[in-house]
């Protein structure tokens, strides 16, 4: 080689502990930690399959879904944001997305791109969104898609989910959840409430991989993964 290694090369990797108060990364757990230090398997290895497999029904369960399109997905919450979107939106569809602080804009942001028409329904400043105005808003709107964030950590607003499902199904909407910054930190039920796609990421309250996401196969470009 012409380049001589850098001296950093031959330091020690020095990653100090710290106590994480922001709303992620958090700290892991010892057994994640422990985890991370295990052989390598190959991805074909039959105990690599089952690990996965013992990793589906831990999301469904904090989940609380029995829906078998669980996955896995090796990407930030943007990722699990784009997995959502890009597989339901079609150019032309119109959304409706819930405003509580910063990510229903981030989410149509990302929908403009697939050539969605983008409507906001939008809480005042530190409030969450009623079931009033949420259904005022599909009535007005007529969309195929409603995003609203659960747990939205740029403003610290918790929305209420109960009765949304409903709702939407109502007027032949699709429900999408971003619970990112939320789940494991509230309560959260897919099937009891009538919640047709939802993503979560492992860097807030899991510290562990969960993303689930229901896809329907079409064909899309890039946003976050381009």
């Amino acid at each position: 080689m012409d380049m001589t290694p850098p001296n950093a090369l031959f330091q020690p990797l020095n990653v100090p502990s710290k106590i994480l108060m922001g709303p992620g990364p958090s700290n892991m757990s010892q057994r994640i930690s422990d985890s991370l230090s295990l052989p390598i398997l190959g991805h074909l290895h039959p105990e690599t399959l089952k690990i996965m497999d013992d990793v589906k029904l831990g999301c469904q369960y904090i989940f609380q879904t029995k829906n078998e399109v669980t996955l896995c997905v090796s990407a930030s919450g943007h990722g699990g944001m784009e997995a959502s979107l890009c597989n339901l939106i079609e150019p032309g569809d119109r959304i409706l997305l819930g405003v509580t602080g910063l990510w229903g804009h981030r989410a149509s942001d990302m929908a403009k791109r697939y050539g969605a028409e983008c409507k906001f329904v939008t809480a005042e400043t530190g409030s969450a969104l009623t079931l009033a105005q949420i259904e005022e808003a599909l009535v007005k709107y007529r969309p195929v898609l409603f995003f609203v964030v659960q747990g939205d950590s740029s403003t610290g607003v918790l929305q209420p989910l109960e009765g949304v499902g409903e709702l939407c199904h109502k007027y032949n909407c699709l429900l999408v959840v971003d619970t990112v910054a939320s789940l494991g930190g509230t309560p959260f039920y897919a099937d009891k409430w009538m919640v047709d796609v939802v993503y979560t990421g492992s860097q807030k309250t899991l510290c562990g991989m969960n993303l689930w996401i229901e896809v329907e196969g079409i064909s899309f470009e890039s946003c976050y993964s381009d």
